[in-house]
């Protein structure tokens, strides 16, 4: 529950972008980030010297897609206002949660700011791509991203539409990814029936391993745990319960960090789903 909280808190599953200022040169902005989803777009359309901070979870591998040595070589920003306006910056990408008090000081000292939202489908997700290239300054980067974006989820299109094996998404912290949700539209896309709706789940919710018991999906996508740190995907990875289901319903593991951004970690996701769902009709042919 707290990956889950803090993904849709700090941008998780997450965010079109609403501009609240017009664009203003590239060269004269320096850009800072609270939110994991924002830091994968920016390191793809911003020059690094625009990057002047990502999220504090850019270098969390269990949320962010982008944490390793790139996300490690600009600072770490938090919801906190005299660490922010220390890093000088031109525009920062907030949201709803965001601090009151963060919000007055960044505003009292001229910041921009970019209010995000909660991202529901794939369509928004390309939206984001466009608003975030263009306060970058570079558009043609937003174009050329969404594009990449745009051919991967096509070729992750299904051959055989009308074959579309029952799924259900477990996140860390036992939270199932429902009906109005990005990833709902990422397993319509690719070929599945989201069994969410048919447990009641809508948004996000809570299924218990009984009613997965008595009525199973053909393919539970359970969350990959970060490396060390088990969790309730790596249980679910090894319930007896539903181990025993193995004929009933195939158990496939899924990166946590795949599950909360949409943008360029669609390039990731779209194969990967797709190719789940090939073992899974291969299984069962």
């Amino acid at each position: 529950m707290r990956i889950l909280r803090r993904s849709v808190v700090l941008g998780g599953a997450l965010a079109p972008l609403s501009a609240h200022a017009a664009p203003i040169p590239a060269p004269q902005r320096r850009i800072v980030s609270l939110f994991p989803c924002i830091d994968a777009i920016l390191l793809r359309v911003a020059d690094p010297d625009q990057i002047a901070g990502l999220s504090a979870l850019s270098r969390e591998a269990e949320v962010s897609s982008v944490a390793g040595d790139e996300a490690r070589r600009y600072p770490a920003a938090r919801d906190d206002a005299e660490g922010l306006l220390s890093l000088k910056p031109d525009l920062v990408a907030v949201s709803r949660y965001t601090a009151p008090t963060t919000l007055r000081a960044l505003r009292r000292a001229g910041v921009r700011l970019l209010i995000v939202e909660p991202q529901r489908s794939v369509a928004e997700s390309l939206s984001q791509v466009h608003e975030v290239a263009r306060a970058a300054g570079h558009p043609e980067r937003g174009e050329v991203l969404a594009a990449r974006i745009a051919a991967a989820l096509e070729h992750a299109r299904p051959e055989t539409p009308d074959h579309r094996p029952g799924a259900l998404v477990f996140q860390n912290g036992g939270f199932v990814a429902g009906t109005g949700s990005l990833i709902d539209d990422m397993l319509n896309r690719t070929g599945f029936t989201n069994r969410a709706a048919a447990y009641g789940v809508k948004d996000f919710g809570e299924v218990s391993l009984e009613r997965i018991v008595r009525d199973p999906p053909q393919v539970l996508l359970a969350a990959e745990p970060k490396a060390g740190a088990p969790g309730f995907g790596e249980r679910v990875l090894r319930h007896p319960a539903l181990l025993a289901l193995k004929d009933r319903m195939r158990i496939e593991a899924f990166p946590q960090s795949l599950l909360l951004c949409g943008g360029p970690v669609l390039l990731q996701t779209a194969p990967k789903l797709a190719a789940i769902r090939r073992r899974v009709l291969r299984g069962a042919a």
